[in-house]
């Protein structure tokens, strides 16, 4: 089980972290578009937190601010203890309950000072919480 983290979760590992490794994934932008009340902010006054934007649902709301395409997100791919797998992600579910989806997403590194991806770097399906437009939390950046 492997979770890639770009934000608090770098600051906050998951627990239970048998290794850890930075990446970066395209075709996302990483902005303040998430209004939470449950640990930021109140329910009168959401407090605003990052969540990554995929393309296509950049591309439906922003209008004349086109996609930044030279854009990557960068993080922290973390691998965990198979033995506590449901454990974190039980964990992991609630902490990223209030308008974040789970997918499954790939994730870019550098070896040799060139791109790589599964096999040579870097894990190729793995779980990320994003928000969507669908859920009541998101907001337009």
């Amino acid at each position: 089980y492997v979770v890639f983290g770009y934000g608090s979760l770098i600051f906050e590992p998951p627990p239970h972290v048998v290794s850890q490794v930075s990446g970066y994934m395209k075709g996302y932008v990483r902005r303040f578009a998430q209004k939470l009340h449950d640990h930021r902010g109140t329910p009168e006054n959401p407090g605003r937190v990052t969540t990554l934007i995929h393309k296509e649902d950049w591309d439906a709301f922003s209008g004349a601010d086109a996609f930044p395409e030279e854009d990557i997100v960068w993080g922290v791919a973390y691998t965990i203890d198979p033995l506590y797998q449901s454990e974190v992600r039980d964990y992991l579910d609630y902490r990223e309950k209030d308008g974040y989806t789970l997918k499954e997403l790939d994730v870019y590194g550098l070896k040799g000072g060139k791109e790589c991806i599964q096999g040579s770097c870097l894990f190729r399906i793995f779980k990320c919480y994003v928000g969507q437009p669908d859920n009541p939390s998101f907001s337009e950046p």
